[in-house]
């Protein structure tokens, strides 16, 4: 599992299985299964629904709680999905349960995986009514209204309808007018906040403490001086006991004067500062009169 998975644990079954290729794929939806990251909040299940719905109930892992999302083939008559939602218990299904007659779903998932980014691989999409739902490789679903989207808000129904999703889920295409989107560029148009908590998600893997407390000291701001912030919860922040949010990001711009652009600017460039000085400090030292 690559170091930024979104999941903590991955629950795929045999029958799962079944919609991979055999090869690298399933080596790595193996993978997938046998990691387990507890830092992470939210699981995943990936399963048919004749699996789900038919003997004595699902047979699930006993980690499954309210953060666990559900990819679901369907290999079952319509009115059967119906109860999908109860048999899982779901609270909100439409936030972490995804439905799809298309098997191919699994292999764009197992594929989103192995990004860098997960979140920029397309797991499925479709439209509904004057929208388009799409379901990222983290498996959050997300939907973009059709007049917000570029090159493609002026398309007729008949045509906004009828795209096609590239085999390995790095983009949406639609024949008319030739047009290829793919994640970053869709959440761009529709909602740049979300790339901000991509950045701050990987600003936090990359030890932002430091950097944080830098600024700050610079500044001459004491911990209580952070505007919504409690002085524990900076120092937890500073101590990287805590991960910098997008809301504890916009605290720390406000009290230095910023906006969040500016502010995640700044953090950017004293992490490459702080990296290059970390790389120096461990390159060797030359003895005295070495020549």
């Amino acid at each position: 599992m690559s170091d930024t998975s979104p999941f903590s644990r991955v629950h795929l079954s045999s029958r799962t299985m079944g919609f991979l290729p055999p090869g690298p794929l399933r080596r790595r939806a193996r993978e997938l299964i046998d990691s387990e990251d507890p830092d992470v909040g939210r699981s995943l299940v990936i399963e048919s629904a004749s699996r789900l719905l038919t003997g004595g109930g699902p047979d699930l892992p006993d980690w499954v709680d309210s953060e666990t999302r559900f990819l679901v083939v369907a290999d079952v008559a319509e009115p059967a999905l119906l109860r999908l939602p109860a048999v899982l218990g779901l609270h909100k299904p439409h936030l972490r349960l995804h439905v799809s007659r298309d098997p191919g779903v699994v292999k764009r998932l197992v594929l989103a995986q192995s990004r860098s980014e997960p979140w920029e691989g397309i797991v499925d999409a479709y439209v509904f009514r004057n929208s388009l739902v799409v379901v990222l490789g983290d498996m959050t679903i997300r939907e973009f209204p059709k007049q917000r989207l570029p090159k493609v808000g002026r398309m007729t129904q008949e045509s906004f309808e009828a795209f096609e999703i590239e085999e390995f889920g790095s983009f949406l295409h639609w024949a008319t007018g030739d047009v290829h989107l793919g994640a970053s560029q869709l959440l761009q148009a529709v909602d740049p906040m979300y790339l901000t908590d991509v950045e701050i998600r990987r600003y936090a893997r990359e030890k932002v403490s430091l950097a944080l407390a830098d600024m700050r000291g610079e500044r001459g701001m004491k911990q209580t001086e952070i505007g919504g912030l409690s002085e524990r919860h900076v120092r937890r922040l500073e101590k990287e006991e805590v991960r910098l949010t997008v809301d504890a990001a916009e605290k720390f711009a406000a009290a230095f004067e910023l906006d969040l652009s500016e502010f995640l600017a700044e953090l950017s460039r004293r992490l490459t500062a702080l990296g290059d000085m970390s790389q120096a400090a461990e390159l060797p030292v030359p003895l005295a009169g070495a020549g």
